[in-house]
């Protein structure tokens, strides 16, 4: 009996479990390698077939053979070709995006991005196009800036809900007077009550014993 198209004819339970352990290992080892610098993207990448088409009669083999060569050539420039008018589409809203520096955006653009192919693996190694890069690098600072800010006012939105007490810890000698305003877990500011009143005036003396 020969393999079959799944790796052999006898592998059974074994070889299926076998093969899970090979791909959660490949997965674990793909998510340490995110945090790699990225090298920018190979030459092979960049090239559309923008030159004029070989002579295919130059191979070996019969004018069938030539015919299929072309065939193939001319697909393979027109896949190459609409891959470059994605990716010019998505370097324009890459670059749009960094500068309006906005979240919406760059998530958008970094969507685009990846679906065009404009990051991958290559020797080992990941490439990615700078754009692509820079906008990456501007979403992750500007989410974790929004999500601290929306971690404050949540922070905020509690405290105000919170009810508020009243102490009273006296006055001054120009008749302030202090409150201690919190929430009864030990959480609260000091209010300080101006009085701008004048003193009040001294009442009269009293009149003089009759003779």
């Amino acid at each position: 009996g020969g393999e079959g198209a799944d790796g052999g004819g006898g592998g059974g339970r074994n070889g299926g479990a076998a093969d899970g352990a090979k791909k959660k290992k490949g997965r674990k080892e793909e998510e340490g390698k995110e945090d790699e610098e990225a090298d920018p993207p190979p030459n092979e990448e960049l090239d559309y077939l923008d030159g004029d088409e070989p002579d295919h009669s130059l191979g070996e083999g019969g004018r069938a053979m030539q015919r299929q060569r072309a065939k193939e050539w001319v697909e393979r420039r027109g896949r190459l070709q609409e891959l470059k008018k994605k990716r010019d589409a998505a370097l324009a809203r890459l670059r749009d995006a960094t500068a309006a520096k906005d979240v919406a955006s760059l998530q958008e653009a970094v969507r685009l991005g990846v679906a065009a192919r404009m990051q991958g693996r290559s020797g080992g190694r990941p490439w990615r196009f700078q754009e692509l890069t820079a906008a990456m690098a501007l979403l992750a600072r500007l989410s974790a800036r929004e999500q601290q800010a929306a971690q404050q006012r949540a922070q905020l939105a509690e405290l105000a809900a919170l009810p508020l007490r009243a102490e009273a810890l006296g006055a001054d000698r120009q008749r302030n007077r202090y409150w201690l305003l919190g929430d009864g877990c030990g959480r609260g500011r000091l209010y300080v009550e101006e009085i701008t009143a004048p003193w009040p005036a001294a009442p009269p003396p009293p009149p003089p014993p009759a003779p």
